[in-house]
């Protein structure tokens, strides 16, 4: 079963492909994390299950293409311990 909705739906903006060269499964998990979070104090916080189904690749997969975009510097990774378990936006 899929977290994805057939109404769902996700935008990929030129300058994504232009001006940062993504492509392949960084572009996509890119796309999803920016549309969750392009106003001021909103944040991406769902799963990895969520970005693996969308791009239709594995969550070791996408924790790679999260790993670089990291790296990249074009996400901030913010994670928090809670009680039972570590939380990232």
């Amino acid at each position: 079963m899929t977290l994805v909705r057939s109404d769902n739906y996700m935008v990929i903006q030129g300058w994504m492909v232009g001006e940062l060269g993504l492509k392949g499964n960084e572009l996509l998990v890119y796309a999803l994390i920016y549309g969750f979070s392009q106003a001021s104090g909103q944040a991406f916080t769902g799963t990895v299950q969520y970005l693996s189904d969308w791009c239709n690749a594995s969550k070791r997969s996408v924790l790679g293409c999260l790993k670089a975009l990291v790296e990249r510097g074009l996400l901030r990774k913010e994670e928090t311990q809670g009680a039972f378990l570590k939380a990232c936006r």
